[in-house]
């Protein structure tokens, strides 16, 4: 029988608090000593007008200073206070541990309230999806609600209490929970995960795919749509658009002329007003004079034809070369060296962009002739080595090492390009049907929906 595992967790300390307090201290010190030496701390004179506001500057300091002082010293038990996360046979056990004054919290998370636990990339990072709410949590260990539009994974029952734990507590809960429950770690391929268990149970589910390692996995809701294949290859476009960028110049040669025109005070306004017009237009103006060279330089390099040509020989993924205005880079990737294509949740951009932009990760064969990084720029690609599975899912679809090309496109708008795709033509002149970039995943899955899996998921229930 395993032994309990006890990970400790770093408190907030006092370092910080007290870095604020010696700034205030600091502060005060530079606005008491000159009070004192113009005043000699005479009350007339600390409340004559030429140094009233001095005064009441130097009090306010000090008041501030007073106050948080008390504060700090209030909270310096809890900020110090012991604190551990203990992990055994039973789940769970989030401890922090009573001092001086500071009573101290503890509460346990059992195994059969866990739904799901998960470790995104990138950077360390855990999160345990829990069944129902945990009452007595230390703050420390504060749980958030997990709603769907957050929520990076399928198969979890939401809203649900969600406790996420950071570096460098992170990999040692998530080493701790595989040894006793790897069965709990989420099964899919829906994320990067920086974690997986070394020998993960799996869940008892349907068999999507074998790649090894004997583990089953569930598909994700439905299967992906039927998408017509064209008659010739589908250009994605990557590059700028004309309109966007002949109404950027518009715009810096509109802000250049008519500043240049106001500032030369054509309506004859008072001295005054005048200046302040040309004052508050100089900022733009300057502005432009440096955009507006810069803009028409890179102008050639804008204009280059980037993008992902789809084909049924494979892709080519056109970029442009660096420092060179207009010369590209032709990467090919037969479709002989694909393994699958996945598409994934984007976890790396900002929050308000969560639900709307994805992943296709091409996953190739280690031998594949492809260069790693991608070269060039402009396309939204990336080529990275892999020696183990970057998620439990992908460890069940794919053969490691592994190269792995992250194609980023926008999954929000794929639904306006839906009409593009009614009544193509299965025949033809095989010219090249030109979409968006947005369409990236049904152009893949109109030449190869056999590679194009569909997401992995874990069996809501599962949790015992």
């Amino acid at each position: 029988m395993q032994d309990a595992r006890t990970v400790p967790v770093a408190g907030p300390g006092i370092a910080a608090r007290t870095g604020w307090l010696v700034l205030l201290a600091l502060v005060f010190l530079m606005l008491a000593v000159p009070l004192g030496w113009l005043t000699g701390w005479d009350r007339a004179e600390l409340w004559d007008s030429s140094t009233r506001a001095l005064t009441l500057t130097t009090a306010a300091a000090g008041l501030l200073l007073v106050v948080l002082t008390a504060w700090t010293v209030h909270r310096l038990p809890g900020s110090t206070a012991r604190r551990e996360i203990v992990v055994d046979a039973g789940g769970l056990l989030v401890t922090e541990h009573a001092k001086w004054w500071h009573r101290g919290r503890w509460a346990r998370i059992g195994w059969d309230g866990v739904q799901v636990v998960n470790a995104p990339g990138p950077g360390e990072r855990l999160e345990l999806y829990l069944a129902r709410e945990v009452p007595g949590l230390p703050a420390f260990a504060a749980t958030d609600v997990a709603v769907e539009a957050d929520t990076e994974i399928d198969g979890i029952r939401v809203p649900a209490p969600r406790l996420r734990l950071g570096a460098p507590v992170a990999r040692e809960v998530a080493e701790a929970v595989a040894e006793w429950r790897p069965d709990l770690f989420y099964a899919g391929s829906g994320v990067d995960q920086w974690f997986t268990p070394p020998q993960a149970a799996g869940p008892a589910a349907v068999l999507l795919y074998d790649g090894g390692s004997g583990g089953s996995v569930v598909p994700d809701t439905a299967a992906p749509p039927e998408v017509p294949r064209p008659a010739g290859p589908v250009w994605l476009d990557h590059g700028e658009t004309w309109p966007r960028l002949l109404l950027a110049i518009a715009a810096q040669v509109v802000v250049l002329a008519g500043g240049g025109y106001l500032m030369n005070d054509p309506f004859g306004l008072p001295t005054v007003a005048a200046a302040l017009v040309a004052l508050v237009l100089l900022v733009p103006f300057l502005f432009c004079c440096l955009t507006l060279p810069v803009s028409l330089w890179l102008l050639p390099r804008l204009t280059a034809g980037v993008g992902i040509l789809v084909s049924a020989d494979g892709l080519e993924i056109v970029r442009k070369r660096r420092w060179r205005p207009r010369a590209l880079e032709r990467t090919a990737v037969s479709w002989e060296w694909v393994q699958v294509a996945v598409t994934r949740r984007a976890l790396d951009i900002v929050a308000s962009q969560a639900g709307r932009r994805r992943f296709v990760d091409v996953y190739l064969h280690e031998n594949a002739p492809v260069p790693v990084p991608a070269p060039g720029m402009g396309a939204d690609v990336t080529a990275t080595r892999h020696a183990g599975p970057d998620a439990l899912g992908t460890g069940m679809l794919v053969r490691y090492p592994a190269i792995r090309l992250r194609l980023a496109y926008r999954h929000d708008l794929e639904p306006r390009g839906r009409t593009r795709w009614t009544g193509v033509p299965s025949g033809g002149d095989g010219g090249s049907l030109r979409l968006p970039a947005h369409q990236l995943r049904p152009a893949l899955l109109a030449f190869r929906p056999d590679l194009c899996l569909p997401r992995l998921r874990r069996p809501v229930g599962g949790d015992g």
